[in-house]
Order: C-alpha cells, then structure tokens, then sequence
C-alpha cells in the first residue's frame, strides 16, 4: 500500500534515526567480539589437550566463526550506510512537503485537503472576481498537486526500495552475512527494478514450457540462482506463472526432456533444485496473491495435467497436481502453513486405500518421470516428506497426529518411502534439520517427546521392529532419534528421581515408556547404522554428565561418586541392550558383518562430529542453559571431554591389555563389548579429571564405574529377558 499524504506529513523518524545511531555502532562491536572469542574461545581450544579429527574440525568451525564476524561487520556498515540514505530520503520528502504547505498557507486563495490534494478557493473574493481567480490559478494548482504527487512517489520508492534491499539476501541459501548489502536507496531502486524484470522475463520464458532448450535452462537457472533470497523476485514470478501455470511448466519441461543423459541430465537436475528452493522461498510471502497461489496448488492436487504432443500417435502419461508439486519439493524450505496445509490435502489421499498403508503404493504406479535423476516422483508423500525434513516446525505438526504417523510408518513397508519418512521424523523430534549444524536447540517439548514416543511404541511393537527397522530401512533414523534422546531413554530406563544424575531440559523427561524403550534399543540395535548411532549417542550424553559433575559437584546434592555411580550404571543398561541384541543375531535373523558395522561406525561418526563440531551436540541439549551449570556443561565440550569420546570410538582405540581388540569393535564378543563400555566411561572420568582438575581419586573412579557398568550390564539382559521374545534365551 502506497504511502499516503498524512503518514508522510506525521511520520515520526526518531526511530529511524535511532536505528541509524545504533548500526554506525555496530561495526565496532562486532570487531570486539571477534577478536575476543579468538583470544579466549579459539586460543583455549589450541592450547587444550583435546587433539584428533574432532578438535581440528571444531577448530575449523571457530576460524569460521571468526571471518563470519568480520563478514557481520562489513555488512552492518553497509546497513548503517543504506538505513542513513533512506533517512535522508524521507526526511528530504517530508521537508518538501512543508515547503508545499507553507506556499499554499501564505497563499489568500489556495488551500489543502487532508489527503494532500491542493485546491482553489475564491470565496474570500469579490463574486465577480472569482470564476477569473480560478482560472488564473489553474496552473499553480496543478503545480501544487504534481509536486505532491512527485514526493509521495519519491517516499514510496524509498520505502519499496528499503523494504527491498533489507529483505533480499543475495547469498540465498547459503549460510553467512551478506557483503554485497545496497548502500544507497538509488542502488536498491535499480536493484528492485532489474528484480521485477527479470521475473517478467522468466515468466516469459516458463511459458513456452516444452519449447525450452537446455541452453536456455540453463539461463533460467542462472537467474533463480541470483534472485535466490529475492522475495520480491520470488514471488512475482509464482503468482505471474499461477498455480496451474506452475504445475504445467515442470510437466511440459519434464516430458520433453525425458531421458536426458550426461551433461544435459546434470544440468536439468540442477535447475529442478533450484526451481524448487525459489519457489519454497516464495511460499513465505503472506501476500494475498500468494495466498491464492498456495490454495491453488492444492487444489489442483488430483487434477491431471499433461504435455501437448506433435506427435497423434503418443499420449504423454501426464500426472496429477500432488505429483508435479511434490516433484518441486526436493529443495529448499517452504513455508510451514502451507505444507500442513498442503499434507493434509495429499495424505487424505494416500490414505484412502483400504488396508493401513498396504495397498498405497497402487495409488502412485502411474504417472510422468517428473525428477531428472534417480527418482521419478510417482510417490509424491516421498518429496513432501523431503519437504518436512527441512522444516522441523512442519514436520512436528504433521507427524503429531498418530493416525498420520502410524499411516507412514506403515506404508513405508510397502513403498520407498522409508529414508525421506526416517528424516522427516529426525526434523520432527528434534528441531533441526538432519545434518545441518544446530545452534541454540531449544530443549525437547512435550510435543516432541510425544512423536518420539509413538515411534518407539510403533518400532517396539511385536513385529513392528523388524519391518520397520529393516524392511522400510528406518534403521539409521531411528539410531539418530535413540541418540538426540539419550537423556530421557536413560531416564525411563532407570525409573523415578534419576533426573538428578542424568541431567536433561527435556520439558517430559518422563515421557518414554521403560518396556517400549529397552525393546526398541533392542530392534534399532540390530541396524548396524542404528546400533552405531545409538553408541555415540550415549557415549556423548556419558561423557558430557561426567564433565558436567565432576566440573560443578553442586549441581547433585549426593556424593559426586554417587551421580558417576548412576551414570555408569546407565551406560552399562544401554550398551548391554545393544551388545545382547547383536549377539542374539547370531542365532536368529544375521544383521550385517562386521564390515558393515565398522562402516556404520564411521559413517555416523562423521554425521555426529558435523554437530559436536559446532558446540551443539547430543549431550549439550541435555542440560539447563542456567546457573553455574552453564560453565559446567561447555567444560564438557570444548574442554574435548566428549570430543575426545567420540575420537576413541571413531578411531578404534585399543583396549587396554587386548593385543588386537579395539574399542567397540568386537562384534558378536559380549565379553569385549562389555570391557568396551566400561573402558570408554572409566576414559571420559579421567579425561573430566584431568580438565577439571578434580580431587577425585583416579583409582576408586575407575573401580567404582567397573562395577557400576557390569551392573547395568547385567541388569540389561534380565530386562530383555522380561520384555522381548529372544532367540536365545
């Protein structure tokens, strides 16, 4: 909405002014900051005894942090620099309107309305005079009202192009500060200018739809890509094109670049990318056109659409709206109301064939190959769940109706859908996106551990575990769930008031049922991806709970021994679940070689040091961001407690006193996985020990976890014994 004569003329730009005081400062604070966590943060970290893969990848993180810094004060001077023109901008529009004004006050016969709009009045002259003083003033009038007009265009302008430049973001997906920030209101006029242009001309362009060339594809891709974090440009181009419009541009494209191979396919590939992250970015827009083009996409989910054809003899398969949309889902993170929105529409739909998932995959047989790679986008519940992966607020509203859930846990069995279903729920239960570095998770919400617990009731139902770990391959999700959840699994394995040992924020803590856990640790265990990650998880969550209490012996009102006591008992509970179900193996259903699992170890070893990396890791969610724990629980990172953990296991470190075993890699041996557990815990102590230089005595330590990890050791096989059908016993 255009700024109107009484905002111009009433605007107060204090505020404004205020903000521009504020950001001249910034550029200073930022480089303080920078050179402080580089003198303290940085430098502790090189200076520490915390060495390996781990540390050098934290490390890298902290070099990162600090050019980030410095990225973070070049573009506050160039806000600042922009936030000082548009203040000039508007104070120059106001300031002409005054002028304006005070002509017309000091003028006898003419005069202003409240909307701005200036005429003559001669009824202060003569009668006889005044048909002649109207016309004399004709000129001056319409001068009057052009200049107006000309500042509230000027101030409107200003505002768009502000609006523009402080909302567009030219490094688009990519994480970072933007160094190409506009820095007059002139440059972010023509900036917008060329944004509105370039929308009108990708239109242009979609249009033609099967008459495209590769080449010219590619130009289109090379624009998106440039107007990535461009809302304006974004959303212009979707609701020009229109819902249908958009629908039927990727079903032309598609069909006439079939079977595209080599170069050709790469480039097609990359463009449905980028396709689809504009036009995610473009589903923020609360504006009423994009509304009606959200509402139209699901709308037209069951309306068929095809490519024309030249030739009379071949009918293109075409596909149905749900299909297409989902095919332009595979990037990006579209906008969370929408996508409830849109899922509700589509798993109506997927649910509607008798038989509780067995019978959906029919429903999708058919249809165009709508994805240039692997995939062919039949199955469009495959990229809405992509979708929900990469929008963990979306994917916790769906996946929280137990009927949806228990729908797609069941239908994975019988399609393809188990990977995307395995991320969606990771997004789900934890807030983040799947292997992108977390900052600032916030602790596990009630809703949260309600979703994780009618995934693990599913996964520990009789059956369940085996279709769904295996058969659906939710294995090595179902793995990184056990391992974000570390603390309340330990918590409803060892009962009532254990909080006070096995710290954690989790708002339901208590929200896992005891039977349905010690069953699914069991099943994920038998995934050798989900049995790895299981172990890191606890190897983690151990290490960060010794540091922390060894670190600040006040955060348990017992004995420092007494709250090591439980959480070595806790590590032998889990890790004797885990080592008697890949022993269990051996006489029922194989799970894997040891090949396998050694790979697995490596492979979530990666993905879990991705996230310890970043200072965020499975432990570090566990504890209250208050009181003196705050320096207790970053003890237990960046001192390496847990990152040197995570190295021993990584990197298959030697058992002391074993020739050729290394720790962990002891496949079906429960005597070697046993002396694996309680060497790892005895090595995180020590290691808290050392950091912190603790009075705590080292032998007594390692003796009193040996005893506490054989006891939850054993403890581990009489509770399988009590809650799981085992080939073995």
């Amino acid at each position: 909405m255009a700024i109107t004569y009484q905002q111009l003329r009433t605007v107060n730009l204090s505020s404004l002014s205020d903000a521009v005081d504020a950001w001249r400062r910034l550029p200073g604070q930022f480089d303080t900051i920078a050179r402080s966590f580089g003198s303290t943060v940085t430098k502790g970290l090189r200076d520490s005894d915390w060495k390996g893969e781990t540390a050098t990848e934290a490390l890298e993180k902290f070099d990162l942090i600090e050019k980030q810094m410095k990225a973070a004060s070049d573009e506050a001077h160039d806000v600042h620099t922009l936030l000082r023109s548009a203040l000039d901008a508007f104070q120059a529009a106001k300031n002409e309107l005054k002028k304006i004004e005070k002509y017309v006050a000091e003028d006898k016969y003419l005069k202003i309305t409240s909307e701005g709009r200036v005429y003559c009045d001669p009824s202060a002259a003569p009668v006889e005079n005044r048909e002649s003083l109207s016309k004399g003033y004709f000129n001056a009038v319409q001068d009057c009202n052009k200049r107006v007009e000309s500042v509230l265009k000027d101030a409107d302008d200003a505002d768009s192009a502000l609006h523009y430049a402080l909302t567009s973001d030219p490094n688009g997906s990519a994480r970072g500060f933007n160094t190409d920030t506009a820095t007059t209101i002139k440059e972010a006029e023509q900036r917008r200018k060329e944004a509105l242009q370039d929308a009108k001309a990708m239109v242009e362009l979609a249009r033609k739809g099967g008459d495209l060339s590769v080449a010219q594809v590619q130009h289109m891709r090379g624009i998106f890509a440039e107007h990535e974090g461009d809302p304006l440009f974004n959303e212009r181009f979707a609701t020009s094109l229109g819902a249908k419009g958009t629908l039927q541009f990727w079903v032309d494209l598609s069909e006439k670049h079939a079977g595209a191979q080599g170069a050709d396919l790469k480039d097609l590939k990359g463009f449905q990318d980028q396709f689809s992250t504009n036009l995610a970015n473009a589903t923020h827009s609360e504006s009423r056109a994009m509304h009606q083009w959200k509402q139209g996409v699901i709308d037209a989910g069951n309306i068929s659409f095809k490519a024309d054809s030249r030739d009379p003899f071949y009918r293109p398969p075409g596909a149905v709206g749900f299909q297409v949309m989902s095919s332009l889902m595979g990037s990006g993170k579209y906008d969370s109301d929408f996508l409830d929105d849109y899922g509700k529409a589509l798993l109506k739909v997927d649910k509607a064939p008798a038989g509780e998932g067995k019978y959906t995959d029919e429903m999708w047989q058919r249809g165009a190959d709508l994805v240039f790679g692997k995939e062919t986008g039949r199955d469009p519940v495959i990229g809405y769940l992509n979708a929900l992966s990469r929008s963990p607020e979306a994917a916790a509203e769906t996946l929280a109706s137990k009927p949806d859930l228990t729908h797609l846990l069941e239908s994975s069995k019988y399609t393809d859908r188990g990977e995307s279903l395995g991320k969606a729920l990771e997004a789900a239960v934890t807030g983040v996106t799947p292997g992108e570095p977390a900052f600032g998770v916030p602790p596990h919400s009630r809703e949260q551990v309600g979703i994780a617990q009618n995934v693990v009731h599913a996964v520990a139902e009789s059956g369940g575990g085996d279709s769904l770990v295996s058969k659906a391959g939710l294995g090595e999700s179902f793995g990184h769930i056990a391992s974000a959840y570390m603390p309340e699994i330990s918590n409803a394995l060892a009962g009532p008031g254990a909080d006070a040992a096995l710290l954690t924020t989790s708002k339901a803590y208590e929200g896992l049922d005891r039977t349905d856990v010690t069953r699914f640790l069991y099943e994920v265990a038998r995934d050798p991806d989900g049995k790895a990650a299981i172990q890191y998880g606890e190897s983690i969550y151990t290490a960060s709970l010794l540091a922390a209490h060894v670190a600040d012996p006040s955060l348990y009102d017992g004995s420092t021994e007494s709250a090591i006591k439980t959480v070595a008992y806790n590590a032998g509970h889990i890790q004797g679940i885990v080592a008697h179900s890949t022993a269990d193996s051996g006489v029922g259903s194989a799970t894997g070689t040891e090949k396998e699992y050694n790979d697995a170890i490596k492979k979530q070893g990666d993905f879990i040091k991705t996230i310890v990396a970043t200072g965020i890791g499975v432990g570090a969610s566990s504890f209250p961001a208050v009181s003196s724990l705050v320096t207790a629980t970053a003890g237990g990172f960046f001192s390496g407690v847990s990152g040197m953990a995570i190295d021993r296991f990584y990197d298959g470190k030697q058992l002391e006193g074993a020739l050729d075993d290394s720790l962990y890699r002891t496949g079906k041996d429960l005597n070697r996985a046993q002396d694996s557990v309680v060497q790892q815990t005895q090595w995180s102590a020590l290691d808290a020990i050392a950091a912190h230089a603790s009075e705590l005595p080292v032998d007594s330590t390692r003796d009193l976890i040996r005893g506490s990890v054989n006891d939850g050791w054993n403890r581990s096989d009489g509770a399988l014994e009590d809650t799981h059908a085992r080939p073995s016993a």
